[in-house]
């Protein structure tokens, strides 16, 4: 019997479009036992629908039947990382139960060819906040501690592949300069906490604004954040999750806004950002 485990993940973060991703600590738990044939049971709030990513996951790594028991705590089809979580406690449970050891960067790189998101995954398997430069590596971020997460977390889901549709190929060359200086706020800000650097780093025009109205709840839940001291607001992943960053004293304010905001259509939650990543 081999028990592994994989942090949900909020990419993008505003600017950091297909760039950055930040762990959180909501986790899809697999064990997976030999078998003498393919079999997977799940349990828990968050239950596939479609296709089942920790068996084809586990699939794709050996041969060799397991039977796999998920226990998943990570909302699925709202822009959490559910698949790259699914995918990395799968393929990690599989290499322990046929007698192998888990290496991180294995496993990463598994993760990433079939998920087609490198940061999720890289979020899944490192933990923290993590970017991935166009080599392909890894690259760890740093985070400022006091930081806190609220997570508005609406009952409809929006797949990413009808997200990823209505994005344009070409971006305006001014829209892309705004987009870097966002970026380098965002991510001056994440690393020291500045208010001001934080608060400069909203308003995405390569992917939120873009795709707004695929989703209603985005514009009264960031609003909601914003006004009750929220630093930083954004999309988690292409949504309709809504992320924000705030200050300890202000974080049951932004909490019982966005609660308001988003009344009986969901759940609002504060995980904490998760540094363990791939727990095997």
């Amino acid at each position: 019997m081999s028990d592994a485990s994989a942090p949900a993940s909020s990419a993008n973060l505003g600017p950091g479009f297909d760039t950055l991703a930040m762990a959180l600590d909501l986790r899809c738990h697999v064990t997976a036992v030999r078998a003498g044939e393919w079999t997977v049971h799940h349990a828990g709030p968050h239950i596939p629908e479609g296709e089942d990513v920790v068996l084809s996951a586990a699939m794709a790594t050996t041969h060799r039947p397991l039977s796999l028991f998920v226990r998943n705590e990570i909302p699925i089809g709202r822009g959490l990382g559910s698949s790259a979580a699914a995918m990395a406690a799968g393929v990690a449970a599989a290499v322990l139960a046929v007698g192998e050891d888990v290496a991180r960067d294995q496993v990463f790189d598994a993760v990433a060819g079939m998920e087609g998101h490198p940061d999720n995954a890289a979020a899944a398997v490192f933990g923290g906040l993590v970017s991935v430069a166009t080599s392909g590596n890894v690259i760890a971020l740093e985070l400022a501690p006091h930081l806190e997460v609220v997570l508005a977390v609406p009952d409809e889901t929006l797949p990413t592949a009808l997200a990823r549709s209505v994005l344009t190929d070409r971006v305006d060359r001014d829209v892309a300069v705004r987009s870097l200086q966002r970026l380098v706020a965002l991510v001056q800000g994440l690393r020291t906490g500045d208010a001001d650097a934080l608060r400069s780093a909203g308003g995405d025009e390569l992917h939120e604004i873009p795709r707004v109205h695929l989703n209603p709840f985005a514009e009264p839940l960031m609003a909601a954040a914003l006004d009750a001291g929220a630093l930083h607001v954004c999309w988690s992943g292409a949504g309709p999750s809504i992320l924000a960053l705030t200050n300890p004293d202000r974080r049951e304010a932004v909490e019982a806004a966005m609660s308001i905001a988003l009344g009986d259509k969901g759940a609002v939650l504060t995980p904490r950002v998760d540094v363990q990543g791939l727990t095997a």
